[in-house]
């Protein structure tokens, strides 16, 4: 008999811790973070990865539209700076884009342009590239080509800076891109939108647009 009492008392202490755990939750939402938490926070940073990138397209194509209206209405092509040059060159006009700039336009009238580029963006990873065409189904938007070294040094853009025209400008194509390296690296869940050496993303935004009728300054043959 003491034997059974013995087994019916353990059996009878066993019964009842088996419920207290079974009802006892505490520690149940650690354990449920340990196993989704981890996809969450890749699906998370993966989202985020994205996002950035898409961001930084969003922000190149606002600058393409402004930068393209310095040469739509003639202000790139004819506005004196403080530097003495007449009309912009390669450097100024990125300069523009980036820092802003001041001077006169053709009527002699204070011209300030604020900067177009966002903070976020940096004017080392920019290249600006302009050219020209005779119809809108000839003119070229694809995207420039960089060549590198083998130590993964940009050598080449294949980009350039043309818009001058004979005397005034009206009715000419231009065909504006801005071409950013934006830095970046193999995101969570397999993502990989590295296509340039050194864990670059290449973003290029384009403007395409046919110019105002504007005339050259006094000092200038053509513009």
């Amino acid at each position: 008999m003491a034997i059974l009492r013995s087994i019916t008392c353990s059996l009878r202490a066993a019964r009842r811790f088996s419920t207290n755990l079974w009802k006892n939750h505490e520690g149940m939402a650690v354990m449920e973070f340990a196993i989704i938490g981890p996809a969450f926070l890749a699906l998370l940073f993966a989202i985020l990865y994205t996002m950035f990138i898409y961001l930084a397209q969003q922000m190149l194509e606002t600058a393409a539209q402004s930068a393209g209206r310095l040469l739509l209405t003639g202000s790139a092509q004819t506005t004196q700076l403080a530097n003495g040059h007449v009309g912009m060159s390669a450097s100024d006009f990125k300069n523009a884009i980036c820092n802003g700039v001041s001077g006169t336009d053709a009527n002699g009238q204070t011209v300030t342009i604020p900067p177009l580029l966002p903070s976020m963006l940096s004017c080392s990873r920019l290249t600006v590239n302009v050219t020209t065409a005779n119809t809108y189904n000839v003119g070229s938007t694809s995207s420039p080509t960089f060549t590198y070294d083998s130590s993964g040094v940009l050598t080449s853009t294949g980009t350039g800076y043309t818009y001058q025209s004979n005397g005034a400008g009206q009715n000419h194509i231009i065909v504006l891109q801005l071409i950013y390296l934006w830095p970046t690296g193999k995101g969570p869940l397999g993502l990989n939108m590295i296509d340039q050496p050194n864990a670059n993303h290449k973003l290029v935004a384009t403007s395409v647009f046919t110019t105002e009728a504007y005339s050259c300054s006094t000092s200038q043959t053509s513009c």
